[in-house]
């Protein structure tokens, strides 16, 4: 049996193009793979120390923008960065709410 999630928001899968910026450096990840909460954001095989700033940008129909701090990298089989949202104001927290809006539309069944 499982015990009971540590995890403070629920997570949705995130299969979207992603830019983080680190400073004047842009990475850009076309098919980004890992999973959004209203806390942050998880992406896998990236690589960034803990502690870094970064910035984040979404595509989706409503292109969604926070700051960050990368906060977890993973190793032993789960490579990719956790990063835990860090200003959130009432027009990042209204983007954030379209986007996973959106993922859910995107990850549901047709009838």
């Amino acid at each position: 049996m499982e015990g009971p999630s540590i995890r403070t928001f629920p997570r949705i899968e995130l299969h979207k193009p992603v830019e983080l910026r680190v400073g004047d450096q842009s990475i850009n990840i076309r098919d980004a793979i890992g999973n959004l909460s209203a806390g942050g954001v998880f992406v896998k095989d990236e690589a960034l120390p803990v502690g870094t700033p970064v910035k984040i940008f979404v595509s989706g129909v409503a292109p969604f923008e926070a700051e960050g701090v990368v906060r977890y990298q993973g190793h032993n089989g789960c490579s990719g960065i956790g990063i835990e949202f860090t200003s959130v104001n009432e027009k990042v927290r209204k983007g954030l709410d379209t986007l996973i809006a959106e993922l859910t539309t995107d990850g549901a069944l047709p009838c």
